[in-house]
């Protein structure tokens, strides 16, 4: 008995949880020896996915998932001080970017859909991809999305080493480093 193959589109949650694994996959392709948390537990950071380098004993990277399914409104401006009103495009994307500068992680990146890359490049980097006190970059992922296939990422924006707060990182280490299991890990 063969069933025919009915093709539902996917519901927001799905194309995210397979953005995160694509993300993954990407992280241990490109870190050495790396330790993957999807979803971290705690509330030290709150990022979808965290990768440690080395084993464990290196380099955090945090990357925040939005992969957006309603599609967003062509920004009006995105300079500060911006007379033209209110524009929700543009204060999404500065809520974004608020929220991965205030990750304590060394990495710190934002994954997207590559019908929005472009969009959200172009405000992140009207912006600003560099840390106030020009020391780090975010970096860019992009979601490349093949419908029943197997969606893949790649690197857009390579982002640069953050400075971290030795407490926030001591938080990290303890609430979640030394309590929880990778959910992806190299055994050597």
């Amino acid at each position: 008995m063969v069933a025919k193959a009915e093709v539902r589109p996917l519901t927001p949650r799905q194309r995210e949880g397979r953005a995160v694994n694509a993300v993954a996959q990407l992280l241990r392709r490109t870190l050495s020896v790396p330790n993957i948390y999807i979803d971290p537990p705690g509330s030290a950071i709150a990022a979808d996915v965290l990768a440690v380098d080395h084993g464990g004993a290196g380099d955090l990277h945090a990357v925040e998932i939005k992969m957006v399914s309603e599609p967003w409104p062509a920004p009006k401006k995105w300079r500060r001080g911006s007379s033209v009103g209110p524009d929700p495009a543009a204060a999404s994307v500065k809520a974004l970017r608020r929220q991965l500068m205030g990750m304590p992680a060394h990495y710190r990146y934002l994954a997207v859909s590559a019908e929005k890359l472009e969009f959200v490049a172009e405000g992140l980097a009207d912006l600003g991809l560099f840390s106030d006190d020009g020391i780090g970059r975010l970096g860019l992922i992009k979601i490349n999305e093949a419908g029943e296939g197997v969606p893949t990422a790649e690197i857009a924006i390579v982002p640069e080493r953050f400075r971290v707060d030795p407490a926030k990182l001591r938080a990290i280490e303890t609430k979640i480093l030394a309590k929880s299991r990778p959910d992806i890990e190299i055994r050597i």
